[in-house]
């Protein structure tokens, strides 16, 4: 089910709240090395091994999605990379979200809202498909036992998968963010 403009911008105060919390941390004495220095040369263990970037899953997952996978290539923050004014209007849309840090943090909480969005219209477009299945095998002659034998299975099979997706699924995340 697609979220209501005011779910949406439920949401959106949320991140915002939370981006505060953190606004203090995102430049302080506690986060000396900027985001994007670590993302290049990801720091494996303290023996002095290196792990960098292509080591990571990072850009695969997106790759596969289809999505070019976004360079920490220098300090700028998140406001630097909008596209399409989306951020037109919104007085301060990441506020605290500071340098490259700031920018990953509000991508990773935009990336998860997207992917919500993107699960939602998936799950309304199957619901309705699903539907339409089902609404077809009720207008059906089921006058012969084994086409009504052979049709209340396939209802079953298909009132189950209205049933999973009716369902929520959770997630398990590292935590990202910090409040000091």
């Amino acid at each position: 089910m697609t979220l209501t403009p005011a779910e949406k911008q439920k949401r959106y105060r949320e991140r915002v709240r939370e981006v505060e919390k953190v606004a203090s941390l995102a430049v302080t004495d506690t986060f000396r090395r900027p985001f994007y220095d670590y993302f290049r040369h990801l720091d494996d263990d303290q023996s002095g091994n290196k792990r960098y970037l292509s080591d990571t899953d990072f850009d695969l997952y997106l790759a596969l999605a289809g999505v070019e996978a976004p360079t920490f290539d220098d300090d700028r923050g998140p406001e630097e990379f909008v596209l399409n004014g989306a951020t037109v209007g919104v007085h301060e849309p990441f506020p605290g979200a500071a340098g490259s840090l700031g920018r990953a943090e509000v991508m990773v909480g935009c990336l998860l809202d997207a992917a919500a969005e993107l699960a939602s219209l998936v799950g309304e477009y199957k619901t309705l498909e699903i539907k339409a299945r089902l609404a077809e095998i009720e207008a059906s002659d089921l006058s012969d036992t084994e086409t009504k034998k052979a049709a209340l299975k396939e209802a079953t099979r298909l009132n189950k998968m209205l049933d999973q997706l009716n369902k929520q699924v959770r997630w398990t995340l590292p935590q990202w963010k910090v409040t000091g």
